[in-house]
């Protein structure tokens, strides 16, 4: 009896065969062996990672690749595998071209070999995007903590200090019209705002009346904006956007999008005292999250598709959240907020903080001073990087445990639950997989 071999199928075996014998290979075998074992789908990553810890690499192997293999969907014992690999291969010279090279990825070596070169400062590596199962668990993550964030706040009492600007030039130069510090109370998932002192003088009035005098008015900054983000009724759109950096901790940055026939969003202009306008509009923004636990420390919204016959025709809002001290106990709650909004010529900002934290109760009677305190220093979004001779500080496939400090006892607790696969989330991957090889021997 004959047998015949397309001939592909025979390069293959023979491949294999040279596998066993040897079980030495150059970085980008090793990167063609590992794709192809994903686009194959047919072993574990227990049985992959395995086969990888028995190969000899004839050239170092460097934090980029093995980043851009794990975004790719490298599991995590294979990932653990080929970071002993790297440390095989450190004092190895490493490969003259980038085996993992998109343009969404910076090569650890962009200088060719032989290139003179002068370099003043070498550029930080962008972390690759997760995978669409990685960027799905996240979301679960951020979806039970948003639902879930006002049922773990105690019942308080803060005060929300309001600066506010004006530019009637439809420019940048703004000019301050005031503050105003008003007495904020929530008690069982309901807001209430008392204003008590405009411009350093003491008053009894609310936000309705100080926003009839000009400028912006902003409500809800607690619960109620983030729940209604991840709310089912508002059937909003998610997608992966970047990684970030936020006073200090590593950020899993995702885009949302939720049409004016589901929005609660509203922006209301007063032209004067029984002159007011209220519209629901459609509005999209970031939501910026610990990967690890899915605690969410800014939200920012964009208000979208106003119509034109409206006064205000643009309007934005970025959220902060952040540790603070209620009788003891740390709670994640807003810190910080920023209002823009524009209406004709004029432009109005709001700068807005949250301090004096309390408890209801006796805690509760406090002395309110009519003078606003200092201002809070801006939080700036850092881009998430790592260097290039340095171990990757945050996941690309699973979120690390270790990416981000733990936070202090008291933070509302999540309840991973992953969460389906978001529309989009699977163009992350920027790489185009190859045809599949023969499995690795057992």
């Amino acid at each position: 009896m004959k047998w015949k071999f397309p001939a592909g199928l025979l390069a293959l075996c023979c491949f294999v065969l040279a596998l066993q014998a040897q079980m030495q290979m150059n970085v980008d075998q090793l990167v063609q062996f590992i794709r192809s074992e994903l686009a194959l789908k047919q072993h574990s990553d227990k049985q992959v990672a395995a086969y990888v810890k028995k190969l000899q690499l004839t050239e170092k192997l460097t934090d980029k690749t093995i980043l851009d293999l794990e975004a790719q969907g490298a599991g995590p014992k294979t990932v653990q595998a080929l970071q002993e690999l790297r440390d095989q291969t450190a004092a190895m010279r490493p490969p003259t071209h980038d085996s993992t090279y998109s343009p969404a990825t910076v090569p650890d070596n962009p200088v060719s070999a032989g290139t003179p070169s002068v370099s003043l400062q070498s550029k930080a590596a962008p972390i690759p995007p997760p995978n669409s199962e990685t960027q799905s668990k996240i979301l679960g993550l951020m979806k039970d903590y948003a639902l879930n964030y006002t049922q773990n706040l105690p019942n308080f009492i803060c005060v929300q200090v309001t600066r506010r600007y004006i530019d009637p030039n439809a420019g940048d130069h703004y000019r301050s019209i005031g503050t105003v510090l008003a007495k904020l109370g929530y008690n069982e998932g309901r807001e209430n705002y008392k204003v008590y002192s405009v411009n350093g003088q003491y008053q009894d009035t609310d936000m309705e009346h100080v926003g009839a005098g000009g400028g912006a008015i902003s409500s809800g900054e607690f619960g109620s904006l983030m729940r209604e983000i991840f709310e089912p009724d508002s059937n909003a759109d998610f997608g992966w956007d970047h990684w970030a950096t936020l006073r200090g901790r590593r950020m899993a940055v995702f885009n949302y999008f939720i049409d004016s026939g589901h929005s609660k969003y509203s922006i209301q202009y007063t032209a004067g005292p029984g002159d007011e306008q209220r519209i629901i509009t459609a509005y999209k923004g970031l939501i910026y999250a610990d990967p690890d636990t899915g605690e969410i420390d800014r939200i920012k919204f964009v208000a979208v598709d106003i119509p034109r016959n409206f006064p205000v025709s643009e309007a934005t809002e970025i959220l902060d959240y952040d540790l603070v001290d209620i009788s003891g106990q740390k709670y994640v709650c807003p810190m910080m907020a920023r209002l823009f909004m524009t209406a004709g010529r004029d432009k109005s900002k709001n700068e807005i903080e949250f301090r004096d934290y309390r408890k209801f109760g006796t805690e509760s009677v406090i002395q309110y001073g009519a003078e606003a305190p200092p201002p809070m220093p801006e939080s700036q979004e850092e881009p998430a990087t790592f260097s290039t001779t340095g171990t990757a500080p945050a996941p690309a496939a699973e979120p690390a445990s270790n990416s981000n400090s733990p936070r202090t006892p008291g933070t509302p607790e999540q309840s991973p639950k992953p969460a389906a696969s978001t529309g989009g989330a699977g163009n992350s991957n920027p790489w185009a997989l190859p045809s599949p090889p023969p499995p690795p021997p057992q």
